[in-house]
């Protein structure tokens, strides 16, 4: 049986209809139709045999193979969810997914798990996964209703990258040539690029712009700040305002919104450090304390503009939870 759509004709329970719609089948074969997935009203997957239907309401049987696809597809984005992440925009061109503090962007061979010699799970590999099953499970649903699948190699492509202890929002590409238009004109179609973290201590002043050119030490792996233009330096530039003043027992904390003008490696961390309040619980570039058991900066906003439609893109990530912990100072 091919996939069916009708329009319902009257008020009635969705077992009973569908026994009308298909005498032929046993009664049987017919509650296999929703004990399998195979039933859609309104456009949304149904099981319950008592479901009421309305006349006017839409019915659509799917083949076998098509709900078993769709169920596939569903099965992989369930593996994202399970690993903590979300993912807040997707088209056939781009991913942008909110990222869980903890988890790598994309494997390192210099990391102490590739040392140790075990596998820790990335962002890239994951959706790698996801991406790959869900255009399988497509082109396997394309065939089954008879539309030209598409066959091009599904896999992603990483646009830019956030750091392990940091959470919030970062963009994959599903194309190589989709990765090549957005990094090439990063600084044209990055509309706005927002953190927010917290900061050790009482910031001096409410706003400003830190400016320095950074070079990475291949032995520490630390992003080295100097004031003036180095050799093999990188112009970063970050922009801040103080959102707010917090404590989490005795220590106080200043809540701080960052804009990128450039975005190089660690370029908020130093920069934190450099104005004398490194980011809370990062030791790595001079934190006293850690009251949150994890960095305290997360990529809140990000907002481009689409290369292949024109249209604006606007993604939001809301504080994790876990920065609830620091308490407004009153």
């Amino acid at each position: 049986m091919s996939g069916q759509i009708f329009t319902v004709g009257k008020d009635s329970p969705l077992l009973s209809y569908l026994f009308e719609l298909y005498p032929e089948r046993s009664r049987t074969g017919v509650k296999n139709l929703l004990s399998k997935g195979q039933v859609l009203v309104n456009g949304k997957t149904c099981t319950a045999f008592d479901q009421p239907l309305f006349r006017g309401d839409s019915l659509e049987v799917l083949a076998k193979g098509v709900s078993i696809a769709r169920a596939t597809r569903s099965d992989a984005l369930e593996e994202v969810l399970k690993a903590g992440v979300k993912i807040v925009f997707e088209d056939e061109h781009y991913l942008v997914v909110d990222k869980p503090s903890g988890m790598l962007s994309i494997s390192t061979a210099r990391g102490s798990a590739a040392k140790s010699g075990h596998r820790e799970q990335t962002l890239y590999a994951l959706l790698n996964q996801y991406v790959k099953v869900s255009a399988r499970m497509q082109r396997k649903e394309d065939l089954l209703e008879g539309r030209e699948p598409d066959r091009s190699t599904a896999k992603i492509w990483i646009v830019h990258r956030i750091d392990k202890g940091t959470s919030g929002l970062l963009v994959f590409a599903k194309n190589e040539r989709a990765k090549d238009i957005l990094q090439s004109k990063w600084k044209d179609l990055v509309v706005e690029r927002k953190y927010v973290a917290f900061l050790e201590g009482e910031l001096e002043k409410p706003q400003g712009a830190i400016q320095s050119w950074l070079v990475e030490n291949p032995k520490s792996l630390k992003m080295n700040s100097f004031q003036n233009e180095v050799k093999d330096g990188q112009l970063a530039i970050t922009h801040y305002r103080q959102l707010g003043l917090f404590h989490r027992g005795r220590n106080l904390y200043s809540q701080v919104e960052f804009s990128l003008e450039t975005g190089r490696k660690n370029q908020l961390r130093v920069h934190a450090a450099d104005i004398g309040h490194p980011i809370a619980g990062d030791e790595k570039y001079g934190a006293q304390t850690d009251p949150v058991r994890r960095l305290a900066l997360h990529a809140a906003t990000l907002v481009f503009r689409h290369p292949y439609t024109g249209k604006i893109v606007r993604t939001h990530s809301p504080l994790p939870e876990v920065f609830k912990r620091f308490e407004p100072w009153t």
